[in-house]
Formats: structure tokens, sequence, C-alpha cells
């Protein structure tokens, strides 16, 4: 027996500002009449990040898709929900240990609290375990500080998904992994967890060979200087999917939905990627019950690779730490020094200096405030972080993994 399953991933850049995230309403709205209208099994949005548009899809969806859940972390949530046709029968999500900078405020990926999310439904006699994420952004790819986080979180979410997925037939992967198709975080996200990309293992036949998801050409939000780096824009979103010794899979991918009918602008500034997975039971004979250890060469060398960016990022991480420890003795004499002044201009009567000494110690004040929760408790968390996760990948390397029923 075939099951057919269809799921669509989307990015909806769903910021609430409007200066920075254009169109969001209507985009919202184009992107709830599309959804309204299609037949998939399981919808994975990123970046709802204003609960009212979330509570809007869910009443635009109530009619096909039945289940729902948002997945709440940090201080603005996570911004990644989940809608399916079929029964959710538990939830779970597991916070990375880094998100980048929380001093970083226009960045706001440390306030979300980024972590990868897990939905336990059922279809039919099938246990499909679905699993959505949204890594890191680069920000800035000719100098990218956050390679190190990106690198540990590609870690963390194939060692979530090797801890948890014993009992599934069936697993989907799906979300913006801010990664892109071929490079290290790829290799580590696909590799250790043994994922297949949809894309990659696609029968279908398309035009677009590439399938860039980002920054694309045609897309109403690409930048032009954009296209001059990256013609073909970026592929970072993703459906992957493994399923258990026994099944054997079909899968389509497609990527794109065009533009809002009503007002002809791209429904965000990423590409929703769908994909349609037609799974079979074969005999159950064939159904391989050993265990199997051990790592491939590729991954091993992926992994061995990722040590040196862990290395590199916890010597940047140590650095930052000793410029804020730098600032707090520089900002602790300019008190002591501004303390004197004050003490001098109230014995002279200077009561207008004596005021914006007042100000300027309070504003001084604040920032050794900031730079000590920084440097003691920031930083030490990420520098912790780091090593943990170089502690980890070392201990895999070194045996081999865990044995586990094959996937």
């Amino acid at each position: 027996m075939t099951t057919t399953l269809k799921i669509l991933t989307l990015n909806c850049w769903g910021l609430p500002f409007p200066v920075i995230c254009k169109n969001r309403v209507e985009r919202i709205q184009g992107i709830g009449q599309y959804l309204q209208q299609s037949d998939y099994d399981f919808i994975v949005l990123e970046e709802i990040w204003v609960k009212s548009d979330f509570h809007y899809l869910k009443e635009k969806l109530s009619a096909t898709m039945l289940h729902s859940h948002y997945f709440y972390s940090g201080a603005i949530g996570s911004g990644v929900c989940i809608f399916s046709k079929h029964p959710i029968l538990e939830t779970s999500y597991c916070r990375f240990h880094l998100n980048g900078h929380a001093h970083k405020i226009f960045h706001g990926d440390w306030f979300a609290g980024k972590g990868v999310g897990l939905a336990k439904i059922c279809v039919g006699d099938l246990n499909v375990y679905l699993y959505c994420s949204h890594f890191h952004a680069e920000y800035n790819p000719g100098n990218d500080e956050y390679h190190a986080h990106r690198i540990t979180q590609s870690f963390e979410f194939g060692q979530f998904i090797k801890s948890t997925r014993e009992g599934s037939d069936l697993v989907l992967v799906a979300g913006d992994l801010n990664t892109m198709a071929g490079c290290l975080g790829y290799k580590i996200i696909t590799l250790n967890p043994n994922l297949k990309d949809s894309w990659v293992e696609k029968s279908n036949i398309v035009d677009d060979t590439f399938g860039g998801t980002c920054e694309i050409p045609g897309n109403t939000y690409t930048p032009s200087d954009s296209l001059l780096a990256r013609p073909n824009g970026e592929r970072i979103d993703y459906v992957m999917y493994a399923a258990r010794k026994g099944y054997k899979v079909d899968v389509c991918c497609e990527v794109g939905l065009g533009k809002i009918p009503a007002v002809g602008i791209s429904y965000s500034d990423h590409e929703a990627v769908m994909a349609t997975i037609s799974i079979t039971k074969t005999d159950e004979k064939s159904i391989d019950t050993s265990e199997k250890s051990g790592l491939t060469k590729e991954l091993k060398d992926a992994l061995q690779e990722s040590l040196l960016i862990l290395d590199k990022g916890i010597s940047q991480c140590l650095s930052e730490q000793k410029f804020f420890m730098l600032m707090i003795f520089l900002m602790c004499i300019g008190l002591y020094v501004m303390g004197y002044h004050l003490d001098q201009s109230v014995t002279g009567g200077g009561i207008y200096l004596a005021f914006i000494l007042v100000l300027a110690k309070l504003v001084v004040a604040i920032g050794v405030g900031f730079c000590v929760w920084t440097a003691l408790i920031v930083k030490r968390a990420e520098f912790y972080g780091l090593v943990g996760a170089k502690e980890d990948i070392s201990r895999l390397l070194q045996y081999g993994g865990a044995r586990s029923r094959e996937f």
C-alpha cells in the first residue's frame, strides 16, 4: 500500500516592521488565500513573528487543516509553525545552545530562541515525525561571524533527530536552514542523521536545475546587487526525508509559487519548497532490523572540518570577551573621573555641569552593567556552547556514534 503526502515549507518574511518588511499584510493574506485552496498534508512556515498572523492563517485553514501548532521560544517566539491535515499526537522543541549575539539587537536571532521543533503525526498506520527549524541567518557573506554558530546548530539538529526518531516510519524535515546546498553545514545536516534532499532525489523533471529559494531572479524583493554575486540566488530552504528500513520512497519536488494574483508581488523574499512524498511498505521480511555503527568517510571529513570552524569561533568569542572586559575597566575609570569632577562642581556651585555629569555617569553605569552581563554571562555561555559542541563532535569521531536501527 502506498501513502502519498504533500508538504510545503515557506519562510514568510513576517517581521512586524513595515520599513524593513514590505507588504507584510498583503503577503500574509496572499499566503492564506493560496494555502486555503491547496491540498497539502503538512505546511511548515517560518518567520511568522506576529502572532495575529498565525491566528489569521489558522482560521483561514481551519476547514482543511484541522491541526496546527506554533513553537513558542525565546522572547519573541521561534517564528516557526505547522499546519496538518492529520492528527498531531505530540510536539516538542529543542532550543539551540547558540543563537547569535544578544547585543546584536537588529539581527534578532538570539531573541527568537531558535531551535528544532518536532511534531509526531499519525497518518493511518504510518508514524510520521515532522522536524522543522529556522537556522541563524548569515547577514554578511563576506565576513560571516555566525559560521561557527550555524555549524553547531547543524550538528545539534542532526543529533536531535537521531535521538528522537525511534518509532517513526517516515522522517520529514522542513524549513529555512540558512545553509547553502553542498557546503559544510549542509553535509553535516544530511550525512549525520542520514537525510535525503527532496530536490536532489526528485523524480520529476523541471527546468530549474538549481532550485534557488532566496534572492533569486524574478522575486519582487531580491536586491539587484545580490544577483551580481549569485545570479541564480541561494538554495537554503529544504524538504528532506528519511524512511525506516522496509519502506520505499519516491519524491517529486518543486520550488516557487509565482506572484500573488491580486497584487502581483511575491509571497515572500523566499520561495516555497513543495514536495510530494510517496512511501510504500515493502515485504516485511525484507525489513532490516540489524544494528549498525560507524561513520562514512564523507561525514568524518565534514566533522573534522567543523572542528576547525569551532576553534575559530572559540578564539573569536574569547577575543570579544576580552574586549568587553577592557570596556568595563575603561568605563570604571571614567566613572571615577566623572565622580571626582561632580564633587568639584557641586562644591563650586556648577549646577548645570553637575547635572550633565550625573546624566553621563548614569549612561556609563548602564554601559558597565551591559558589558558585565555580556562578558560574564553571554560570552561565557557562548564559549561553553562552542566547547560543548566541539567535545560532542570529537566523541562522535572517536567512537563512531551509538548503534541504532538503520534509516
